[in-house]
């Protein structure tokens, strides 16, 4: 061995055996930081039993031991649990597109439903151009307020409905969501997909409502995933048939658009005002399929409608229960609308205590109580704990909502707290997090400005158009008031109630 070779080799063992340690002492250092902090779990299902039937009560109760941001193992998923406004900031702004991935619920999987959803799709390229699209084309500020008279018919012909029934008992859950479904569809398809008189229509809102009451459902594959091939509890395949049967109706509706827009343009006929099914056709040459026009469509109507449904319905259950709050917002509707004739779009941002009311009911009963499941994408430090890459992530809104250190007297209906005070200034646009009912940061629901719009206006009317009562006598304090857990937080036993005319017969008569 020459000299230069007896100097090269203990230089090489050396500095093989220093970058072995420092990767050692790098990765020991990984390693040091903690989960965050939670219950013990039994082998293999881990914390599931300690769900039950409502996880975010149970979770929230949870968080008073174990802290705002608590781990949980649920079956095979490591579940970070944010139960405050602090702790939500830090995942839903300050490390935002860190957690912007989605853990996907089997429900979701079901005929490849998430991998053409807004809802349900992984961040990234093609998220971005279909939320950027919706965004745009439907759901801006700017959109909303131009298409509001699309929504103005559906809203008439559910007042004319009501003030036909003469005092029958309606279901207030599914008069919404009808109503909502045919505004979603009057500013998308320019027609209402919901009729009683269509066949068609009628097959295809049953499949979506199948489909919506099915996929929220509990599912032990979401918890053990390889238990979603085997399919056990029959849930895909049922998700899968109703999904077939609302896209036979919606393929057979963009079909038709297509053949009226090539006649069209053969003829050389101006063409009409485009809607968002127009301007979704048109940007196919942009990588955009048919199955995805068709997957957007579907997934925009099933949405807007079952969470519209769910939030008016709890709004008239509460103003049922509480008849004294019910005529503070008849009496401020009347002095703005009158009584002479119908609630106008252009009417809402006159009414305050309105608002104040929606806003109370979106803090105690939020549409999604543990917002759409984040995912970490990869592995990072979160207020001093690590977070594992493809941790998933609960925010626990309901918990938010009710927090005595946020919200004076949690548990009471007070619209009043959005009109004086310090919770006054507090709006859920995504910059206070203590009021997050439509989630923050790049996941923000899409449809927030028109669900506003919406709510607001379908409440207006019905409680100006109307007196209500319960069937059977019974009082509104009588009321049961619990709730049924799910993506979305719905009423456990669905509001049935009596309308009774409270206008001029010449307001009702005006709307045919």
């Amino acid at each position: 061995m020459d000299t230069r070779s007896a100097y090269c080799l203990p230089l090489l063992v050396t500095t093989v055996l220093l970058l072995f340690s420092v990767l050692l002492l790098w990765r020991r250092k990984k390693k040091t930081l903690p989960l965050p902090p939670g219950p013990p779990g039994w082998p293999l299902v881990g914390n599931l039993l300690q769900l039950g039937e409502k996880p975010n009560e149970s979770l929230s109760a949870l968080s008073r031991q174990y802290g705002p941001l608590m781990t949980l193992s649920l079956g095979m998923k490591t579940t970070v649990v944010v139960s405050s406004p602090s702790m939500a900031k830090e995942f839903l702004k300050t490390h935002d597109q860190m957690f912007s991935g989605r853990s996907v619920i089997q429900a979701a999987k079901a005929h490849s439903y998430h991998k053409t959803s807004v809802i349900w799709g992984q961040y990234g390229s093609y998220w971005r151009k279909l939320r950027r699209i919706s965004t745009t084309e439907l759901m801006s500020a700017k959109k909303v307020q131009a298409l509001q008279h699309l929504r103005r018919e559906p809203l008439l012909q559910m007042i004319q409905l009501l003030f036909e029934g003469k005092g029958k008992s309606v279901n207030i859950f599914h008069t919404i969501l009808h109503t909502a479904l045919n505004m979603m569809s009057n500013m998308m398809l320019s027609t209402k997909v919901f009729d009683t008189e269509n066949p068609d229509s009628v097959e295809f809102t049953n499949a979506l409502t199948s489909w919506v009451k099915l996929a929220e459902k509990p599912n032990f594959a979401d918890f053990f995933p390889w238990l979603g091939l085997l399919d056990l509890q029959g849930v895909s395949r049922e998700l899968t048939a109703y999904l077939r049967r609302a896209h036979k109706f919606l393929d057979a509706f963009i079909g038709n658009r297509l053949e009226t827009r090539n006649r069209e343009r053969g003829r050389g006929d101006r063409e009409a005002e485009k809607d968002f099914l127009d301007i979704l056709l048109e940007l196919r040459a942009d990588d955009l399929t048919l199955i995805d026009i068709r997957a957007l469509i579907f997934e925009l109507l099933m949405a807007g409608s079952d969470t519209t449904g769910a939030t008016v319905e709890w709004a008239m259950a509460e103003l049922i229960h509480r008849p004294h709050i019910m005529k503070l917002v008849q009496a401020e509707v009347d002095q703005v609308v009158g009584r002479n004739r119908r609630v106008e779009e252009s009417d809402i941002d006159s009414l305050p205590y309105l608002h104040a009311v929606v806003k109370e009911v979106l803090r105690l009963h939020p549409a999604g109580p543990l917002m759409i499941p984040h995912r970490a994408d990869s592995s990072c430090e979160v207020a001093g704990f690590g977070i594992p890459k493809h941790t998933q992530v609960w925010v626990n809104v309901w918990a938010i909502g009710r927090d005595p250190a946020i919200w004076k007297e949690p548990l009471e209906f007070m619209p009043q707290r959005f009109l004086e005070g310090e919770t006054s200034e507090m709006e859920f646009k995504g910059q206070d997090f203590e009021f997050i009912p439509f989630g923050a940061g790049r996941r923000i629901c899409l449809g927030l400005h028109l669900a506003d719009k919406m709510v607001n206006l379908i409440l207006a009317s019905l409680v100006h158009s109307f007196d209500w009562t319960l069937a059977g006598g019974m009082s509104g304090e009588e009321m049961d008031m619990s709730d049924l857990f799910g993506v979305v937080l719905k009423k456990r036993i669905e509001l049935e109630a009596i309308p009774t005319p409270r206008l001029p017969h010449t307001v009702y008569q005006s709307l045919v």
